[in-house]
């Protein structure tokens, strides 16, 4: 599968997907309310998408940079639907490759507590914890991985 940039276009592909994900379901649908991916963003940070055989958005992944050689994983979905068969580990390893390509020297991690294990598969460890803010009324999983 390629992974390419997103633009402007795939912004309400990305959306849809995002608010379709069944890992956001019940106490977790908070984090979803209201949540658009809009041009700006798509032009202010690193968004890369997978596409299947039919054009249609499967996965996903946005990485934002901070100034201190810190970039952070912001979102990472894969469509219900493509999920378990590695899509996943690929756009992670994506990922990783182009934080690498940025010169960044690691990338946080705010997890969603059921990926967790799936981020320290991928070699992130935990260090500590996002206490609950706002419409999030749960504890997250703190990620950090060293490139």
């Amino acid at each position: 599968m390629l992974v390419r940039r997103a633009v402007a276009a795939d912004t309400q592909a990305l959306t849809d997907l995002t608010q379709s994900s069944s890992a956001y379901a019940g106490e977790y649908r908070a984090i979803l309310d209201g949540l658009a991916i809009t041009p700006a963003q798509i032009e202010r940070g690193l968004y890369y998408l997978v596409e299947d055989d039919h054009g249609g958005t499967v996965g996903y992944y946005s990485l934002i940079a901070h100034d201190d050689g810190l970039a952070e994983l912001d979102l990472l979905f894969v469509a219900d639907h493509a999920q378990g068969g590695g899509l996943g580990a690929l756009l992670f390893r994506h990922m990783v490759m182009v934080a690498r390509e940025h010169d960044f020297t690691r990338v946080r991690i705010v997890s969603h507590p059921p990926a967790e294990p799936f981020y320290l598969r991928m070699g992130a460890q935990r260090v500590g914890t996002q206490p609950p803010q706002g419409r999030v009324t749960w504890t997250r999983p703190l990620l950090e991985l060293s490139l």
